[in-house]
């Protein structure tokens, strides 16, 4: 008998649990609060890169600007001062050059020393981490103005006047080295024009690779080019 009663009352139960359920509303039960979710299953990329981009803020554009105070040259990002650089002299602002030289993504400075047509001068590169300029060893290394070429490259040019130098440099990893050199010049023994090709190895030692001379004109040549009206 008492087990008749007690399979009645779980039986009783259990029906008016159902109808229950069936009177409320069916998303009162059903909360992500109430949920706790575990999976072994890898994330896809696509889904990674999607989530990555949506929620991802935009970052700021690096804008350099300098500006000349006197003797003062101020370096400025995104239009916010960053360093002031005080000196004893005026810099000439026609020789200073803004140029990525370490091709970080970022201009950097060269500011020419007091006598500035020697071609030497100062190299600040920027450092996004520290949001300040700081003076390149490597550059620095150099000492003397130069060019970005293609490749990554930063060309020196010298002229004593006699010898019309390109020096080529590019960086290995945090190391400037240089890559090639040609010297071009009026040769004493023929007295034509001479450019030597030189190459250097991983240890820095120069070889003579190449020597280009160029064929001399003769006086009927030059006539002929210097009277043939151009086409």
């Amino acid at each position: 008998m008492k087990k008749q009663l007690l399979i009645t009352a779980v039986l009783l139960s259990a029906a008016l649990f159902s109808c229950g359920s069936r009177d409320e509303d069916p998303e009162a039960h059903i909360r992500t609060e109430n949920f706790t979710v575990y999976t072994t299953s890898p994330v896809p990329q696509t889904a990674t890169q999607a989530f990555t981009e949506s929620f991802t803020a935009p970052t700021e554009e690096t804008r350099f600007t300098y500006a000349l105070n006197g003797t003062t040259v101020e370096l400025r990002i995104n239009d916010r001062l960053v360093k002031t650089l005080s000196y004893y002299y005026t810099p000439e602002e026609k020789y200073i050059s803004v140029a990525d030289f370490d091709f970080d993504g970022y201009k950097d400075i060269f500011i020419p020393y007091e006598n500035y047509f020697s071609g030497y001068g100062y190299y600040y590169c920027y450092l996004p981490e520290k949001n300040d300029f700081v003076l390149s060893d490597e550059l620095m290394e150099v000492n003397r103005a130069m060019k970005v070429g293609e490749d990554n490259t930063l060309i020196e040019e010298q002229d004593d006047g006699y010898i019309d130098r390109f020096i080529v440099y590019q960086w290995e990893g945090n190391k400037l080295k240089k890559v090639r050199k040609s010297e071009t010049y009026t040769s004493y023994n023929d007295g034509l024009i001479h450019t030597d090709i030189y190459t250097y190895d991983s240890k820095g030692n120069e070889t003579l690779s190449d020597t280009i001379i160029q064929e001399e004109t003769t006086a009927a040549e030059t006539e002929t080019t210097e009277t043939t009206p151009a086409q």
